[in-house]
């Protein structure tokens, strides 16, 4: 029951912060930018209090029990999903961090289409472990619900700049909602993924360490990390430490 409160949570959060954009301003511009700061610095946290530990444990018993993978490096598998977050942005080109490129400018929808599979894809595998044996992981799917408000509202706004009416828009941000859910639930459902379990958290942490230190360290407007920026920052790490930790 729990999961699917999570898996509810996941879909509506996309889907209403898509619906905001057709209401958006300037100074929700502003709030987006905040937003969006908090959300990489809450991942940021999630990725050193709960998953990074979680993922040591793991691979340290497994290297007890003589598994096959405890003889690589469990630092490499973070460094690969950091590698593929770098390929994802070549599709998505950086809306997973906020990043609204020509924002005024038309785009074709087969642009929106490829932001569309970039930011599917980046869903999907973060989506892996946000459940497990039926126990969601709530500190990261609380910042994954905060971390897709702007980006929901740049893929809504990236479809009607392409032309598309509201009503086909949320249509095809729902696919982008559903990824994530799709991706714990295959996660959780097909065995041939058990053993490898580490593996795929450590790929996670890899995608969320790459989103969320760009996002925290984007001087696209400014070199000056405010205080407003910072406090923001303080906010998110303290609500993460909080909150109940998570076993794997």
């Amino acid at each position: 029951m729990e999961a699917i409160i999570a898996y509810l949570a996941l879909f509506f959060g996309s889907l209403v912060s898509g619906i905001s954009v057709f209401t958006f301003n300037k100074s929700s511009k502003k709030t987006l930018k905040l937003i969006t700061v908090f959300g990489g610095a809450f991942l940021f946290a999630v990725c050193f209090v709960d998953l990074i530990p979680s993922m040591f444990e793991s691979h340290s018993h497994s290297g007890c029990e003589h598994s096959e993978h405890s003889i690589i490096p469990a630092g490499a598998f973070i460094l690969v999903g950091f590698l593929i977050q770098l390929l994802l942005e070549q599709l998505s080109h950086g809306a997973e961090h906020g990043h609204i490129h020509n924002n005024n400018e038309k785009k074709s929808l087969v642009s929106s289409i490829m932001l569309l599979v970039g930011v599917s894809i980046h869903a999907f595998l973060e989506g892996f472990p946000i459940v497990n044996n039926g126990e969601p992981n709530v500190s990261m799917i609380t910042g994954i619900i905060i971390h897709n408000i702007p980006l929901s509202i740049i893929l809504v706004g990236a479809f009607m700049q392409s032309g598309l009416t509201k009503v086909k828009s949320l249509l095809l941000l729902s696919v982008f909602a559903v990824m994530a859910i799709i991706g714990s639930l295959l996660n959780q459902n097909l065995e041939i993924l058990h053993p490898y379990q580490n593996i795929i958290l450590g790929i996670v942490v890899g995608i969320l360490l790459h989103v969320s230190i760009t996002t925290l360290f984007d001087s696209e407007e400014s070199h000056k990390y405010n205080l407003t920026r910072f406090l923001i920052v303080i906010l998110a790490f303290a609500i993460v430490l909080l909150l109940p930790a998570h076993t794997h």
